[in-house]
């Protein structure tokens, strides 16, 4: 090993969002590192950061059914044929789009933005560096309400299939 080389500890593979899962390393999504932060438990008291955090899930997962793009936040990668698992099935897909199209038709306008960032984009909230610091911290703090908010509405959605 080089000595510009370092061994990367434990710790920083954590900060970084790596974790061993299932006998292997895996990057947690930014989802994923959200919930772990606590950042998931801003919206209504009566769900859960786990409730959102399903919901989004489930949104990915109609999200990638519905082959709107080859590759999205849940790491779902079509083949060199272009063509997915179940890629054929048009009643599975057709469903699948419904399903999205009536979720993000229940969650507002004001809230879609910061989860179709973080849920379907795998994007971290990027607030200008011409605020100050504090001022960051805030415009943070409320984009992440923003996306509790917005899952709240995809919870109910959801629990009302």
């Amino acid at each position: 090993m080089k000595k510009d080389q370092q061994y990367v500890s434990r710790e920083d593979c954590v900060r970084r969002g790596f974790v061993r899962k299932n006998g292997g390393i895996y990057k947690m999504s930014v989802l994923e590192r959200f919930a772990e932060k606590g950042w998931l438990d801003f919206g209504d008291s009566k769900y859960s950061a786990q409730d959102r955090l399903k919901a989004a899930e489930k949104l990915q997962k109609d999200y990638e059914q519905s082959y709107f793009m080859s590759m999205s936040a849940g790491g779902i990668r079509e083949r060199i044929d272009s063509k997915g698992k179940n890629a054929n099935d048009v009643e599975m897909i057709c469903k699948a789009r419904k399903r999205y199209e009536e979720a993000a038709r229940h969650v507002p306008g004001e809230f879609w933005s910061a989860v179709k960032r973080v849920c379907l984009e795998n994007r971290d909230f990027e607030v200008s560096k011409q605020f100050s610091e504090r001022r960051r911290m805030e415009i943070g703090f409320l984009l992440k309400c923003d996306l509790c908010r917005g899952l709240d509405r995809l919870i109910k959605f959801y629990w009302s299939l």
